[in-house]
């Protein structure tokens, strides 16, 4: 409910469903507002208190190190072959730099060589938002027995989009950018594990 209940203390929403809605908003370019009333008292009641620390505990966990960082990064395209707008910059964690490519390449991609097998479960993309929201479809890829075969894809991308998958583990990732309104400007593409 909208406002605090002593009848509604025994249910709230668990980590793990906290985790669901962050990923459906959050993970999806939206904001997270999860509506928790302070009791009578004016306090958070503990029953909440406890799932939202276990909640901030498995965000903090699963966002702590980027598994992709340090890995060489490789790109079909970059805008005029210009190392201002190359793949690195898709992994420098600086959101104020992108990776692009020329104006009429609209489908794209970007391959990860992670230094040695990693496992992880959510692919973490960013688009350079100053440019605009341009990318309409992506497919996500992992290197398995000589062959990439396709983990995940979406549409939209925007300020943050957030793919949780099965753990899987690959030494190369491979993002495709399948369709884009203009040229794609990605500016991170990173890769996390939930513990």
């Amino acid at each position: 409910g909208w406002f605090w209940h002593a009848s509604q203390n025994d249910n709230v929403k668990t980590p793990a469903q906290l985790l669901d809605i962050y990923y459906a908003s959050v993970g999806r370019g939206a904001c997270l507002n999860l509506n928790i009333p302070p009791d009578r008292r004016g306090r958070i009641h503990e029953n909440d208190l406890k799932s939202l620390r276990e909640f901030r505990r498995i965000l903090d966990a699963t966002f702590a190190k980027d598994l992709a960082r340090g890995a060489k990064v490789s790109a079909s395209n970059v805008r005029g072959g210009d190392a201002t707008f190359g793949p690195e910059k898709a992994r420098d964690g600086d959101r104020a730099t992108y990776w692009c490519t020329d104006d009429a390449v609209t489908a794209a991609e970007l391959v990860l060589e992670l230094d040695r097998p990693t496992t992880f479960n959510v692919v973490d993309v960013r688009e350079h938002l100053p440019l605009g929201q341009r990318v309409e479809a992506f497919a996500v890829e992992t290197w398995h027995d000589g062959a990439w075969k396709e983990l995940a894809k979406g549409t939209s991308i925007g300020n943050r989009r957030l793919v949780r998958t099965a753990p899987v583990t690959t030494a190369k990732v491979r993002f495709r950018v399948l369709r884009a309104s203009a040229c794609p400007a990605m500016a991170e593409v990173g890769l996390h594990a939930e513990p």
